[in-house]
């Protein structure tokens, strides 16, 4: 199943998560993806986090998650054949990603506008931390940076504590899904303008598209919104996450009907909720009305009506509700197991070397004409340097010098961080 991209190629030039997502999304669907890595690789390759027990030789999380299924060309791009090999890369190419700074770009021959110059057809899709214009455009950034500037992390916590930030890297692959987004949508001006373009995005950007709703009604009302623990900061409602009776958490979102909500306090043996009337609607109870009236105690009703029962017992309930929206909080390994996650192609499984069989995300969109395939392993650093030099039309002396030169650089790379012993 190639997938609707099928035929397209992509060359990135790009660490870490923001650039290397793009290209995983092209890969996803079916586009050749040529990650162009420097002699010791996309630093990811290396990056162990927290409850590490891989094997010393086996590919970091972060790098698995990101490059899936790419082909591998490791070049140096400081020297002359390398830049040449990067050049017909760019000529055969359809789009090519990067998220390395602008100017670090220029340095090596790649002035992002210049390259849409030399290669007229060619979609150029640069990401990076604060935006293309401005001060602070080439400003270095890691996720939490782009989301304090964002304001999301602003809005995570409890009220009156220290600000929270979210449990993942969002600015990141929020930036990687605009990018991607952003090339798609050039491409298909290039089928009627005949020409490629460069396309722009940012970390800062993508955590304001996160957050369109909250910022809108903060700008229009003047008033900001604040931090409110386990409820969303713009819903004057029950909305909110509450611990069971065997401290299992239950995020709460709506009772639709009035029956369902009839349902839910009688279930609990707490029918005087009822005689609330700022909750006697589906309106009110999604929060419509936008008042703190009656907020305080339905959220302390709503505590105490969760603890009267078992996560099993809540199951139950719940299941013959259709009309309550709820969930169980999950965390990783239960997101890894999930049925749903499964049956949709959400989580697969990949095979690693050194690692060996491990479950990994998906592609997450459907096409009924133009299915895509599941994600391939990523490749080892350099794998495809002399099949993509050659179909390029280097020789065999080039193609030698380049492997020799790169095995050189990586040698000196490791003996300036570790020594010579």
């Amino acid at each position: 199943m190639p997938g609707p991209l099928e035929g397209m190629r992509v060359v990135e030039l790009a660490v870490a998560i923001q650039g290397p997502a793009v290209g995983f999304f092209f890969s996803a669907m079916g586009a050749d993806v040529i990650k162009v890595e420097p002699p010791m690789g996309d630093a990811s390759r290396y990056h162990r986090g927290v409850n590490n027990t891989l094997a010393a030789d086996a590919y970091g999380s972060q790098f698995v998650a990101m490059n899936k299924g790419k082909r591998s060309v490791s070049i140096d791009l400081k020297s002359e054949l390398g830049r040449k090999v990067m050049e017909r890369l760019l000529a055969s190419a359809d789009v090519f990603v990067s998220n390395y700074r602008a100017t670090a770009l220029a340095r090596i021959g790649l002035e992002l506008e210049a390259v849409t110059k030399r290669h007229p057809r060619l979609v150029v899709g640069h990401v990076n931390g604060f935006g293309p214009k401005g001060s602070e455009a080439d400003k270095a950034m890691l996720d939490g940076a782009a989301q304090a500037r964002g304001g999301i992390t602003g809005l995570s916590g409890s009220t009156g504590e220290v600000p929270m930030p979210p449990g993942a890297a969002i600015a990141d692959h929020a930036g990687a899904m605009q990018t991607a987004l952003a090339c798609v949508t050039a491409l298909f001006a290039r089928e009627t303008k005949g020409r490629g373009q460069l396309v722009q995005t940012s970390s800062l950007g993508a955590q304001l598209w996160l957050q369109m709703w909250e910022l809108q009604h903060s700008f229009m009302t003047g008033v900001p919104l604040t931090r409110e623990g386990s409820h969303h900061p713009n819903l004057k409602a029950p909305y909110g996450v509450y611990m069971t009776q065997d401290h299992v958490p239950i995020m709460y979102v709506a009772a639709m009907t009035d029956e369902s909500w009839t349902a839910f306090w009688l279930f609990v043996d707490m029918p005087e909720a009822l005689l609330l009337e700022q909750w006697d609607t589906p309106g009110k109870r999604i929060g419509v009305a936008g008042s703190d009236d009656g907020l305080v105690e339905i959220r302390d009703l709503m505590k105490r009506a969760m603890a009267r029962h078992t996560m099993e017992e809540w199951q139950v309930f719940f299941s013959d509700q259709p009309e309550i929206i709820w969930e169980r909080v999950r965390n990783h390994e239960e997101v890894r197991t999930d049925p749903q996650n499964i049956a949709n192609d959400y989580v697969v499984e990949i095979d690693l070397p050194s690692s060996g069989k491990t479950s990994t995300v998906g592609t997450l969109m459907a096409f009924s004409e133009t299915p895509t395939s599941p994600p391939g392993p990523p490749p080892p650093l350099g794998e495809h340097t002399e099949e993509v030099m050659a179909a390029l039309g280097f020789d065999a002396a080039e193609i030698e010098s380049v492997r020799n030169h790169s095995e050189a650089e990586k040698q000196a790379m490791l003996i300036a961080l570790l020594g010579d012993n």
